[in-house]
């Protein structure tokens, strides 16, 4: 079979979440799948060890056996233009072909995660166009729909990969998109020598955040911490009377109330309704201790921040849609979505 690699024209379109349920759907058809990501950027500490986030997530998921170091051989570990200027752009062609034929020696198949973006990389000679080529892949372009210009960065980046662009997959699509796209933007991709592989649905469920996401990227302090790692899927914000908060929050399903630390009132109200499970308190303010007992007794976190609550809300808005597929249930849902909306007939029978 062929290898694939899987770009984008932006971040957090989707890339690791479709590689995940590719890799899982075809698995279960019994092909050995590899997994690669040449170029990290996103990198973090595990342990002793210098990892892209995305790359070790998506490593774990997948399971392949196969060495972190070689799955993502070339990690930006220093500022980018200290990166540029440390080693000759060789060093690290060599080092991603070696790592590579290491991982495909004994696969059907490896997907091939690109970079932020595919143009990243490119004063190293690391740029998505330059891994396929290198390696001689064909691109699938996982395109997240956030409006309908998203149709010309699909076009120049056909013009920038050529023959190579084979595939689009959009993601995070509106429903009412989705008969636009099927009729009209394929056309299109084909009248330019691309296949449209399929058009998946927003789903909240994926969109969503863990509490301990939440928590970290608010540099947040628990009040109350429970087992379970609550998945997110709204958030609320608390400045109103109760009589007013009590119908917004019986409408929500997995949802986060962002309120004062002073708001007693509003949070002892969120503990009834059941639909909250999360309580973020804003302005470094600790709420009464009757309070974080109910939480506790409720099973409901409690997260205090520093901020304030319209600052709190504009983090949250920013963090939120670039949650990692991680946890079963969004793994459930990614191949729940994959398997219904993209065609992987079409797919194994190019890859053959």
């Amino acid at each position: 079979m062929k290898n694939l690699l899987v770009s984008s024209v932006e971040e957090y379109s989707g890339k690791s979440a479709v590689i995940i349920a590719l890799g899982l759907l075809l698995r279960e058809e019994g092909f050995k799948v590899g997994y690669f990501k040449p170029f990290g950027v996103g990198i973090t500490r595990i342990g002793d060890q210098l990892v892209d986030e995305d790359a070790y997530n998506t490593a774990i998921v997948l399971n392949t056996g196969d060495d972190m170091e070689d799955i993502c051989p070339v990690k930006l570990d220093r500022p980018y233009e200290d990166f540029v200027c440390s080693v000759f752009p060789d060093v690290f062609k060599t080092r991603v072909r070696d790592s590579y034929k290491r991982i495909s020696a004994d696969k059907d198949i490896v997907l091939v995660e690109g970079a932020a973006s595919y143009e990243v990389g490119i004063a190293l000679g690391l740029c998505d166009r330059d891994i396929a080529s290198a390696l001689d892949l064909d691109v699938l372009m996982a395109v997240k729909y956030t409006s309908d210009f998203v149709l010309d960065h699909v076009l120049a980046a056909k013009e920038f990969f050529g023959d190579r662009l084979k595939f689009v997959l959009f993601n995070q699509l509106a429903g009412y998109k989705k008969a636009y796209v099927n009729e009209v933007v394929s056309g299109v991709l084909k009248a330019n020598g691309m296949e449209l592989l399929g058009s998946m649905p927003y789903d909240p469920l994926l969109a969503g955040l863990f509490v301990s996401e939440i928590c970290e990227a608010l540099n947040g302090e628990w009040l109350v911490k429970t087992e379970e790692d609550v998945l997110i899927e709204e958030f609320l914000i608390g400045a109103m009377s109760p009589q007013s908060a009590l119908k917004y929050f019986r409408r929500v399903r997995q949802a986060a109330l962002i309120t004062g630390g002073d708001r007693a009132d509003l949070q002892n109200l969120a503990l009834e309704t059941g639909t909250i499970k999360c309580i973020l308190l804003t302005g470094h303010l600790e709420p009464p201790q009757t309070m974080l007992g109910k939480a506790e007794e409720k099973g409901v976190p409690i997260i205090m921040v520093v901020d304030d609550t319209l600052t709190t809300m504009e983090k949250v808005d920013e963090i939120f849609g670039k949650a990692r597929v991680r946890g079963d249930a969004k793994i459930k849902k990614i191949k729940e979505l994959v398997a219904e909306y993209v065609d992987i007939n079409q797919l194994k029978e190019y890859l053959g």
